[in-house]
Protein backbone atom coordinates (compact mmCIF):
# COMPACT_ATOMS: atom_id res chain seq x y z
CA UNK A 1 0.00 0.00 0.00
CA UNK A 2 1.38 3.42 -0.96
CA UNK A 3 2.02 5.91 1.80
CA UNK A 4 1.69 9.73 1.49
CA UNK A 5 4.85 11.40 2.73
CA UNK A 6 4.93 15.06 3.80
CA UNK A 7 8.01 17.22 3.68
CA UNK A 8 8.51 18.19 7.32
CA UNK A 9 10.05 21.52 6.45
CA UNK A 10 9.04 24.07 9.11
CA UNK A 11 6.36 25.93 7.15
CA UNK A 12 4.94 22.78 5.57
CA UNK A 13 4.74 21.19 9.00
CA UNK A 14 2.87 24.25 10.32
CA UNK A 15 0.30 23.94 7.50
CA UNK A 16 -0.81 20.65 9.08
CA UNK A 17 -1.28 21.98 12.62
CA UNK A 18 -2.77 24.95 14.45
CA UNK A 19 0.51 26.91 14.83
CA UNK A 20 0.98 29.89 15.14
CA UNK A 21 -2.44 29.64 16.82
CA UNK A 22 -2.48 27.54 19.96
CA UNK A 23 -3.75 23.97 19.93
CA UNK A 24 -6.62 25.01 22.19
CA UNK A 25 -7.76 27.77 19.82
CA UNK A 26 -10.97 26.63 18.13
CA UNK A 27 -10.40 29.02 15.16
CA UNK A 28 -14.15 29.55 14.67
CA UNK A 29 -15.54 33.09 14.32
CA UNK A 30 -18.06 34.53 16.77
CA UNK A 31 -20.99 33.71 14.42
CA UNK A 32 -19.90 30.07 13.91
CA UNK A 33 -19.76 30.69 10.15
CA UNK A 34 -16.15 29.90 9.23
CA UNK A 35 -13.12 28.14 10.66
CA UNK A 36 -9.59 29.34 9.90
CA UNK A 37 -7.83 26.48 8.02
CA UNK A 38 -4.40 25.42 9.30
CA UNK A 39 -2.90 25.85 5.83
CA UNK A 40 -3.65 29.60 5.74
CA UNK A 41 -1.36 31.15 8.42
CA UNK A 42 1.84 29.10 8.81
CA UNK A 43 4.07 31.51 10.76
CA UNK A 44 3.83 34.79 12.68
CA UNK A 45 6.32 37.08 14.40
CA UNK A 46 4.99 40.20 16.12
CA UNK A 47 7.47 42.26 18.21
CA UNK A 48 6.16 43.99 21.32
CA UNK A 49 7.95 46.81 23.13
CA UNK A 50 8.92 45.86 26.66
CA UNK A 51 7.76 49.22 27.97
CA UNK A 52 4.14 48.48 27.06
CA UNK A 53 3.89 45.90 29.88
CA UNK A 54 1.59 43.47 28.05
CA UNK A 55 1.05 39.74 28.55
CA UNK A 56 2.14 37.67 25.55
CA UNK A 57 -0.60 35.07 26.06
CA UNK A 58 -3.35 37.67 25.47
CA UNK A 59 -2.72 38.26 21.75
CA UNK A 60 -5.04 36.64 19.23
CA UNK A 61 -6.39 36.82 15.69
CA UNK A 62 -9.14 39.45 16.06
CA UNK A 63 -10.56 39.92 12.57
CA UNK A 64 -10.36 38.25 9.17
CA UNK A 65 -11.66 39.88 5.99
CA UNK A 66 -12.22 37.55 3.03
CA UNK A 67 -12.84 38.96 -0.44
CA UNK A 68 -12.26 37.82 -4.04
CA UNK A 69 -9.27 40.15 -4.37
CA UNK A 70 -7.49 39.41 -1.09
CA UNK A 71 -7.52 39.06 2.67
CA UNK A 72 -6.96 41.34 5.69
CA UNK A 73 -5.90 39.92 9.06
CA UNK A 74 -6.21 41.93 12.27
CA UNK A 75 -4.28 41.07 15.44
CA UNK A 76 -5.90 41.99 18.76
CA UNK A 77 -4.97 42.21 22.43
CA UNK A 78 -7.29 41.55 25.34
CA UNK A 79 -6.54 43.56 28.48
CA UNK A 80 -8.44 43.51 31.76
CA UNK A 81 -10.73 46.29 30.57
CA UNK A 82 -10.92 46.21 26.76
CA UNK A 83 -10.01 44.45 23.54
CA UNK A 84 -8.06 46.53 21.00
CA UNK A 85 -6.58 46.13 17.52
CA UNK A 86 -2.78 46.24 17.64
CA UNK A 87 -1.72 45.25 14.10
CA UNK A 88 -3.00 44.36 10.64
CA UNK A 89 -1.81 43.01 7.29
CA UNK A 90 -3.38 42.83 3.82
CA UNK A 91 -2.64 40.03 1.33
CA UNK A 92 -3.35 40.26 -2.39
CA UNK A 93 -4.76 37.02 -3.81
CA UNK A 94 -3.56 37.76 -7.35
CA UNK A 95 0.15 38.05 -6.47
CA UNK A 96 0.38 35.54 -3.63
CA UNK A 97 2.60 32.49 -3.82
CA UNK A 98 2.78 29.72 -1.24
CA UNK A 99 4.69 30.60 1.96
CA UNK A 100 5.19 34.26 1.08
CA UNK A 101 6.14 36.65 3.90
CA UNK A 102 4.21 39.88 4.52
CA UNK A 103 4.85 42.81 6.87
CA UNK A 104 2.42 43.31 9.76
CA UNK A 105 2.02 46.98 10.67
CA UNK A 106 1.19 48.03 14.23
CA UNK A 107 -1.45 50.61 15.13
CA UNK A 108 -1.94 53.11 17.99
CA UNK A 109 0.49 52.24 20.84
CA UNK A 110 2.13 49.72 18.49
CA UNK A 111 2.44 52.19 15.58
CA UNK A 112 6.23 51.72 15.29
CA UNK A 113 6.00 47.91 15.36
CA UNK A 114 6.69 45.94 12.17
CA UNK A 115 6.05 42.21 12.38
CA UNK A 116 6.07 39.36 9.85
CA UNK A 117 3.46 36.81 8.85
CA UNK A 118 3.80 33.90 6.44
CA UNK A 119 0.76 32.86 4.41
CA UNK A 120 0.65 29.29 3.11
CA UNK A 121 -1.80 27.88 0.58
CA UNK A 122 -5.07 29.55 -0.39
CA UNK A 123 -6.95 26.44 -1.49
CA UNK A 124 -8.93 26.00 1.72
CA UNK A 125 -9.42 29.67 2.59
CA UNK A 126 -10.89 30.35 -0.88
CA UNK A 127 -13.70 27.85 -0.20
CA UNK A 128 -15.04 30.06 2.64
CA UNK A 129 -17.75 32.67 1.99
CA UNK A 130 -16.52 36.28 1.63
CA UNK A 131 -17.13 38.68 4.51
CA UNK A 132 -15.68 40.28 7.61
CA UNK A 133 -15.41 37.85 10.52
CA UNK A 134 -14.53 38.53 14.15
CA UNK A 135 -12.85 36.23 16.66
CA UNK A 136 -12.42 36.32 20.41
CA UNK A 137 -9.39 35.27 22.39
CA UNK A 138 -10.67 31.71 22.82
CA UNK A 139 -11.05 31.14 19.09
CA UNK A 140 -7.95 33.00 17.81
CA UNK A 141 -5.36 32.75 20.62
CA UNK A 142 -1.73 32.97 19.40
CA UNK A 143 1.24 31.03 20.71
CA UNK A 144 3.37 33.04 23.13
CA UNK A 145 6.55 32.51 21.09
CA UNK A 146 4.92 34.46 18.22
CA UNK A 147 4.92 37.55 20.46
CA UNK A 148 8.48 38.59 21.24
CA UNK A 149 9.78 41.51 23.31
CA UNK A 150 11.92 44.18 21.72
CA UNK A 151 13.52 47.47 22.74
CA UNK A 152 11.70 50.51 21.47
CA UNK A 153 13.81 52.41 18.96
CA UNK A 154 13.45 55.73 17.19
CA UNK A 155 10.64 55.38 14.71
CA UNK A 156 10.95 58.86 13.23
CA UNK A 157 11.92 62.47 13.85
CA UNK A 158 9.82 65.64 13.75
CA UNK A 159 11.28 69.13 13.30
CA UNK A 160 9.65 71.92 15.33
CA UNK A 161 10.23 75.55 14.32
CA UNK A 162 8.21 77.90 16.51
CA UNK A 163 4.61 76.80 16.18
CA UNK A 164 5.23 74.79 12.99
CA UNK A 165 5.81 71.03 13.24
CA UNK A 166 6.97 68.91 10.31
CA UNK A 167 5.61 65.54 9.26
CA UNK A 168 7.26 62.44 10.72
CA UNK A 169 10.62 61.81 8.98
CA UNK A 170 11.53 58.15 8.46
CA UNK A 171 14.62 56.33 7.25
CA UNK A 172 18.13 57.77 7.19
CA UNK A 173 18.26 61.28 8.64
CA UNK A 174 21.31 63.53 8.23
CA UNK A 175 21.93 66.32 10.75
CA UNK A 176 23.78 69.30 9.21
CA UNK A 177 25.26 72.20 11.20
CA UNK A 178 23.99 75.61 10.12
CA UNK A 179 25.09 79.17 10.75
CA UNK A 180 26.80 79.61 14.11
CA UNK A 181 26.14 75.98 15.04
CA UNK A 182 28.50 73.02 15.44
CA UNK A 183 27.57 69.33 15.85
CA UNK A 184 30.01 67.04 17.68
CA UNK A 185 29.83 63.24 17.97
CA UNK A 186 31.63 61.54 20.86
CA UNK A 187 31.55 58.40 22.96
CA UNK A 188 31.72 58.22 26.73
CA UNK A 189 28.43 56.42 27.24
CA UNK A 190 26.51 53.32 26.21
CA UNK A 191 26.39 54.71 22.66
CA UNK A 192 27.46 57.66 20.51
CA UNK A 193 26.62 61.10 21.93
CA UNK A 194 25.55 63.93 19.61
CA UNK A 195 26.19 67.44 20.99
CA UNK A 196 24.79 70.66 19.46
CA UNK A 197 27.05 73.64 20.25
CA UNK A 198 25.87 77.20 19.57
CA UNK A 199 29.13 79.13 19.17
CA UNK A 200 30.51 82.32 17.64
CA UNK A 201 33.83 83.64 16.42
CA UNK A 202 34.97 80.47 14.61
CA UNK A 203 34.10 81.66 11.10
CA UNK A 204 30.94 79.55 11.02
CA UNK A 205 28.65 82.44 10.16
CA UNK A 206 27.43 82.54 6.60
CA UNK A 207 28.78 85.45 4.56
CA UNK A 208 26.39 88.36 4.00
CA UNK A 209 26.03 88.67 0.24
CA UNK A 210 24.69 92.08 -0.76
CA UNK A 211 23.26 93.04 -4.12
CA UNK A 212 26.48 94.64 -5.38
CA UNK A 213 28.75 92.11 -3.69
CA UNK A 214 30.17 94.59 -1.15
CA UNK A 215 28.97 96.43 1.92
CA UNK A 216 29.19 100.20 2.31
CA UNK A 217 30.90 102.14 5.06
CA UNK A 218 29.26 102.47 8.44
CA UNK A 219 27.49 105.73 9.40
CA UNK A 220 29.92 107.72 11.54
CA UNK A 221 28.38 111.22 11.54
CA UNK A 222 24.90 112.74 11.10
CA UNK A 223 24.71 116.44 10.12
CA UNK A 224 28.21 117.00 11.44
CA UNK A 225 27.52 115.22 14.75
CA UNK A 226 29.89 112.29 15.16
CA UNK A 227 29.98 109.48 17.67
CA UNK A 228 33.04 108.06 19.35
CA UNK A 229 31.71 104.48 19.55
CA UNK A 230 29.51 104.51 16.43
CA UNK A 231 26.17 104.66 18.25
CA UNK A 232 23.53 107.43 18.04
CA UNK A 233 20.48 108.12 20.15
CA UNK A 234 17.41 109.61 18.51
CA UNK A 235 15.21 111.43 21.02
CA UNK A 236 11.76 112.70 20.22
CA UNK A 237 10.72 116.20 21.16
CA UNK A 238 7.39 117.99 21.44
CA UNK A 239 4.86 116.37 19.08
CA UNK A 240 7.63 114.10 17.71
CA UNK A 241 7.82 110.44 18.75
CA UNK A 242 10.52 107.97 17.67
CA UNK A 243 9.48 104.29 17.60
CA UNK A 244 11.45 101.16 16.78
CA UNK A 245 10.18 98.67 14.16
CA UNK A 246 11.32 95.19 13.18
CA UNK A 247 13.63 96.60 10.49
CA UNK A 248 14.21 100.23 11.42
CA UNK A 249 12.78 103.38 13.04
CA UNK A 250 9.55 105.29 12.55
CA UNK A 251 9.19 109.02 13.32
CA UNK A 252 5.64 110.10 14.11
CA UNK A 253 4.07 113.54 14.54
CA UNK A 254 1.80 113.09 17.53
CA UNK A 255 0.22 116.58 17.36
CA UNK A 256 -0.81 116.96 13.73
CA UNK A 257 -2.92 114.11 12.44
CA UNK A 258 -5.22 114.15 9.43
CA UNK A 259 -8.85 114.66 10.44
CA UNK A 260 -10.28 113.84 7.05
CA UNK A 261 -10.49 110.53 5.38
CA UNK A 262 -11.04 109.43 1.80
CA UNK A 263 -14.80 110.03 1.93
CA UNK A 264 -14.39 113.61 3.12
CA UNK A 265 -11.73 114.30 0.49
CA UNK A 266 -13.97 112.89 -2.25
CA UNK A 267 -16.85 115.14 -1.11
CA UNK A 268 -14.56 118.21 -1.08
CA UNK A 269 -13.27 117.39 -4.55
CA UNK A 270 -16.86 117.12 -5.81
CA UNK A 271 -17.69 120.56 -4.41
CA UNK A 272 -14.58 122.06 -6.04
CA UNK A 273 -15.58 120.50 -9.37
CA UNK A 274 -19.08 121.97 -9.10
CA UNK A 275 -17.60 125.41 -8.19
CA UNK A 276 -15.34 125.24 -11.22
CA UNK A 277 -18.31 124.41 -13.47
CA UNK A 278 -20.23 127.37 -11.98
CA UNK A 279 -17.32 129.75 -12.55
CA UNK A 280 -17.13 128.66 -16.18
CA UNK A 281 -20.87 129.21 -16.65
CA UNK A 282 -20.62 132.65 -15.05
CA UNK A 283 -17.72 133.60 -17.32
CA UNK A 284 -19.73 132.61 -20.37
CA UNK A 285 -22.68 134.69 -19.16
CA UNK A 286 -20.47 137.72 -18.56
CA UNK A 287 -19.08 137.41 -22.08
CA UNK A 288 -22.55 137.25 -23.61
CA UNK A 289 -23.72 140.20 -21.43
CA UNK A 290 -20.75 142.30 -22.54
CA UNK A 291 -21.58 141.60 -26.17
CA UNK A 292 -25.20 142.55 -25.64
CA UNK A 293 -24.23 145.84 -23.89
CA UNK A 294 -21.88 146.76 -26.74
CA UNK A 295 -24.61 146.08 -29.32
CA UNK A 296 -27.10 148.13 -27.38
CA UNK A 297 -24.67 151.08 -27.13
CA UNK A 298 -24.14 151.12 -30.87
CA UNK A 299 -27.88 151.07 -31.48
CA UNK A 300 -28.58 153.94 -29.08
CA UNK A 301 -25.81 156.12 -30.55
CA UNK A 302 -27.06 155.51 -34.08
CA UNK A 303 -30.61 156.39 -33.06
CA UNK A 304 -29.57 159.73 -31.56
CA UNK A 305 -27.63 160.69 -34.65
CA UNK A 306 -30.63 159.98 -36.87
CA UNK A 307 -32.97 162.24 -34.86
CA UNK A 308 -30.68 165.37 -34.73
CA UNK A 309 -31.80 168.70 -36.42
CA UNK A 310 -29.45 169.73 -39.24
CA UNK A 311 -31.09 173.09 -40.16
CA UNK A 312 -28.40 174.91 -38.34
CA UNK A 313 -25.66 173.03 -40.11
CA UNK A 314 -23.72 175.03 -42.62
Amino acid sequence: MSQLLWNLQWLNHNSQRSYPLTERAIKVDTTNTIRIPDSFIVSLYFPVHAGLAVATERFFIKTLLLSPIGYTIGIGYESDTETVLVGSVTISAATHITNRTYAVGGVDDFADTIGQIVIGKLDEINTLPPGLYSFDRTSGELETDAIRPMIRGIAGIRVINGVETSELIYGDVELVAGSNMRIDVSGGGPGPIITFNAISGLNLNEACVCADGATGECIRCINGVCSDDGSFTLTGGECIQVNSTSTGLSIEDTCAKPCCGCEELDALRGQIDRFSDGATTLQNFVSRLSAEVTQMSLTVIGSRLGDSDCTTCE
